[in-house]
């Protein structure tokens, strides 16, 4: 007892000294429980479902999230950068039509492009329900936006919250959808869109501050989106080419086979639970500080978060190397056969993933939203060519793909470190500094991105 009194008094005292400590430690329990429901749900739902079901919500998920990704035009992000609230909250108006534009636009797609989809994936099922994805769209676009709204005020107990109200609502509807029955495509999807309607519905009834009336004399949507036109010029091709590479894999091997990437989605998804479950914590907050940074102060900031995420991924990915082939078909079923020896050949690429995603950030901050969009053009480039043109058996070409990703996000991290030098050396902090300049420094007027 005197032990664990001992220990929480020491983390109370750290959390005091360090308040960004706090921050990331009420996120990261609320991503903790979200994954943690989302893994004991999954165990039960790997058993009501098909692997083929599965496969055909992968591919919804899929075109859903290349749609969540320019729905804003990343506007979104941009609420964390003026100094004045109610500019904040202009944007965030611009940001909720976007979202119902792009929202709308991709249920009409759905409805128009039916006849490629059963094409491409030989499945008339997928391609009818895809004319629910526009909601889909919409109330996680609505709530990712609002999260930048708290993530500016640094409420982060709503946003972890949140998460968990999302992860119980999706993960809980696809039981209970599955345990009554219905255990195809529409019951994923309807399980699904319950926990994101849920956490859209609590998120808006909490967000009053950010919908109170905006006075006159506040700069106009327009006005707002011409200062920050880098993120829908630059931000946002850099965004979609990440997500079309990411989920054009998806797309890409669901035409071989839904039952096939049905066994690589879950084994990304299970993967995916020790990076969201570090780095969606540590990347909010980074950026939060990052946002606001001083040049002189980036790249040690830099520096120390890489070398602590790389010490972070060794122990858990290494064991995910080691025990994924057998563990899948223990905790799973043995119908899950193929997603342990995916889960080993994604290994190294998630591994770095994780190491990358809290300082990806750090090209937005640094204006060099450029060097992000010419890299995820190759990013994106390479996998997909890999997986279309690769000769080898399906499971030979993924491990080769996770070789590739992991060496080109090594090249990622050398250019935030380049970056970040560059930005501390525009001019020095501390009491010898200048006026900040609106154009190119962030402090103490908004940052110009």
């Amino acid at each position: 007892m005197g032990s664990a009194t001992g220990i929480r008094a020491r983390v109370e005292k750290l959390v005091r000294k360090y308040p960004t400590l706090r921050h990331v430690m009420v996120l990261l329990t609320g991503t903790a429980m979200a994954q943690a429901v989302v893994m004991g749900v999954s165990v039960i739902t790997a058993r009501l479902f098909t692997p083929e079901a599965f496969g055909q919500f992968a591919v919804y998920g899929s075109l859903t999230a290349i749609a969540i990704t320019i729905a804003s035009m990343r506007l979104d992000m941009t609420i964390m950068l003026p100094e004045d609230d109610d500019e904040a909250r202009r944007i965030a108006r611009v940001a909720t039509v976007s979202n119902l534009i792009v929202a709308g636009l991709f249920t009409v797609a759905a409805f128009a492009l039916r006849d490629l989809v059963i094409a491409q994936y030989d499945d008339p099922e997928l391609a009818s329900w895809l004319l629910m994805g526009g909601l889909t769209v919409f109330f996680v676009a609505q709530a990712t936006m609002m999260q930048y709204w708290y993530n500016r005020r640094t409420d982060y107990r709503t946003i972890s919250v949140n998460r968990v109200q999302q992860a119980i609502g999706s993960a809980g509807g696809q039981l209970g959808f599955g345990l009554l029955g219905l255990r195809s495509l529409p019951g994923l999807i309807f399980g699904t869109l319950i926990g994101q309607a849920f956490a859209f519905v609590n998120l808006r009834l909490r967000a009053k501050s950010l919908y109170q009336p905006i006075p006159e004399g506040t700069a106009s949507g327009l006005d707002l989106v011409k200062r920050y036109k880098k993120m829908p010029l630059l931000n946002m091709p850099t965004a979609l080419v990440d997500s079309v590479r990411v989920n054009g894999i998806t797309l890409l091997i669901g035409t071989v086979a839904l039952g096939a990437v049905g066994q690589f989605n879950l084994a990304w998804r299970i993967l995916q639970v020790p990076i969201g479950l570090i780095n969606s914590a540590i990347s909010q907050v980074f950026f939060q500080k990052l946002a606001r940074i001083r040049p002189g102060e980036m790249l040690p900031l830099v520096r120390a978060t890489i070398l602590r995420s790389l010490l972070i991924a060794i122990v858990p990915f290494g064991l995910i190397y080691l025990v994924s082939p057998w563990l899948f078909t223990l905790v799973f079923g043995p119908q899950w056969d193929m997603a342990g020896d995916f889960a080993r050949a994604l290994t190294p690429w998630l591994a770095m993933q994780l190491v990358t995603s809290p300082i990806s950030t750090v090209f937005v901050v640094t204006e060099n939203q450029q060097w992000m969009l010419v890299f995820s053009i190759i990013f994106c480039a390479a996998p997909l060519s890999l997986l279309y043109f690769s000769p080898l058996a399906l499971l030979d070409t993924v491990f080769w793909l996770g070789l590739l990703m992991a060496a080109m996000l090594v090249i990622m991290l050398v250019m935030s470190l380049f970056a970040a030098r560059g930005y501390d050396r525009r001019r020095p902090s501390g009491p010898d500094a200048t006026d900040a300049d609106p154009e190119t420094d962030p402090e103490p007027t908004q940052p110009a991105v």
